[in-house]
């Protein structure tokens, strides 16, 4: 694992089709203290943490939201999480699988789409994400109740869980695999 624990730097040279809204991209996201780097992905301290620890993995190429992820991408968020898990071992051993529910947070805001919630009917669902740059936010020890409201475990119309997104993205590709490549539509909306 390769870190820089230095003074702030910014998110590095932006890709050619980096899209105006995400500041990330675009070289102009503050990074205070960089955890971890590889070709695929960066781990940073959250400026503002809401626990004890706050980091953000976060993919290098643009992927806008959860919303955005595809079966394709499993392969990276799969990669997201061991890196995640790694991290957790290394400067948290004593997370065990009977004190995780209740010290760990680790899920993503949700970004602006469609769902049903009645039948047939579509109701549009805001963003509630300020970094329009896909990150997973690791929260152990969340440090008081108004901030814990903004990482909601119990509400995922606005907080989805890392466990949740990757049986999605799991379900839809085995749909893939059963329809023959068609779009699994009505696996994703279901999140």
């Amino acid at each position: 694992m390769s870190a820089n624990n230095g003074s702030a730097v910014t998110s590095g040279v932006p890709p050619v089709d980096a899209p105006q809204e995400c500041s990330f991209c675009k070289g102009g996201f503050i990074i205070t203290s960089e955890l971890y780097r590889d070709e695929d992905l960066v781990v940073i301290d959250d400026r503002r943490p809401a626990g004890k620890t706050h980091w953000l993995v976060m993919p290098l190429r643009h992927i806008r939201s959860v919303e955005d992820l595809t079966p394709g991408d499993l392969p990276l968020y799969r990669k997201m999480l061991a890196v995640r898990d790694q991290l957790l071992a290394v400067h948290y051993p004593d997370l065990t699988p009977d004190t995780r529910y209740d010290r760990l947070r680790s899920g993503f805001h949700r970004g602006k789409r469609d769902v049903h919630i009645f039948g047939p009917v579509k109701f549009h669902i805001p963003d509630v994400i300020s970094v329009k740059h896909l990150h997973l936010h690791v929260i152990v020890d969340v440090d008081s109740s108004m901030k814990s409201m903004k990482y909601p475990l119990w509400n995922e119309l606005v907080f989805a869980k890392s466990e949740t997104v990757l049986k999605r993205l799991e379900d839809e590709e085995r749909a893939l695999k059963t329809t023959g490549g068609g779009k699994a539509e009505t696996v994703q909306s279901s999140l």
